[in-house]
C-alpha cells in the first residue's frame, strides 16, 4: 500500500515549494520594509539636518544684528556730539569776527574774553575730531566683527554633499540591515553616496571633470 511507504514524491515537492514560495514572499516583506524604513530616516536625517542649518543660519543673524545696534549705539552717538560740537565752532568763530566789545571795557576783560573765546574753540575742535575719530573706529571695529568673527555659517558643498542618499545606498547597508526583523536592535544605515558626493565635492573642478 502507498500509504506505507510514506509521503508521496509529489507532495513532499509541493510543500518544499510552499515553504519556499512563503520564504521568498518573507524575504520580499523584510526587504520592502526595511526599504521604507530606510527612506523615512533619510527623508527625516534630511529635514533635521535643514532644520539645524536654517536655525544655525538665523542664530548668526541675530547676533549679527546685535553687533550692529551696538555699533550704531556709538555712531549715532558720535555723530550727535559732532553736530553739536560743529555748531558751537560756528558760534566760536561768529563771535571772534563778530562780536563786539564796549570801547570803555578793561583791557584785562578783552585778554579774558579772548581767551576764554580760543579756549572754548580748541576743546570744541577737539570733540569735533575726536567724536568723528570713535565714529569710524566704532563703525570700522562692527564690520570687522561682522567679517570676521559672525560671519554666517552658510554650509559648504562638500556638507550639502553629505546630506544626499540615494536609494541605491539601501543595496549597499548589508544583509543585516537589509533582512531585519522588525522590533529587533537599532538599524545603524550607512553614509554610502554623502560621502562619495562629499569626495567628489572636495575635488578641484579640473579633477572631477
Amino acid at each position: 500500500c502507498s500509504s506505507d511507504l510514506g509521503p508521496s514524491p509529489s507532495l513532499a515537492a509541493m510543500a518544499l515549494l510552499m515553504g519556499a514560495a512563503s520564504a521568498a514572499m518573507g524575504g520580499k516583506a523584510l526587504y520592502s520594509y526595511n526599504r521604507e524604513n530606510f527612506k523615512f530616516d533619510k527623508t527625516q536625517g534630511l529635514k533635521r539636518e535643514s532644520l539645524r542649518i536654517g536655525m544655525e543660519v538665523r542664530r548668526f543673524e541675530l547676533f549679527r544684528d546685535d553687533v550692529r545696534d551696538l555699533v550704531n549705539l556709538t555712531v549715532d552717538r558720535m555723530d550727535i556730539y559732532h553736530l553739536i560740537g560743529a555748531l558751537f565752532l560756528k558760534f566760536c568763530i561768529v563771535i571772534f569776527c563778530k562780536g563786539r566789545i564796549q570801547a570803555s571795557a578793561p583791557p584785562f576783560l578783552l585778554h579774558l574774553f579772548q581767551l576764554s573765546n580760543a579756549s572754548a574753540f580748541i576743546y570744541l575742535l577737539l570733540a569735533v575730531w575726536l567724536s568723528m575719530h570713535a565714529s569710524i573706529a566704532s563703525h570700522s571695529f562692527g564690520v570687522r566683527m561682522l567679517t570676521r568673527f559672525v560671519r554666517l555659517p552658510i554650509p559648504s558643498r562638500k556638507q550639502l554633499a553629505m546630506l544626499t542618499a540615494n536609494l541605491k545606498d539601501f543595496e549597499k547597508q548589508g544583509v543585516t540591515n537589509m533582512m531585519r526583523l522588525p522590533f529587533q536592535d537599532h538599524q545603524d544605515w550607512q553614509q554610502v553616496h554623502g560621502v562619495e558626493a562629499a569626495e567628489r565635492a572636495g575635488q578641484p573642478p579640473s579633477a572631477s571633470a
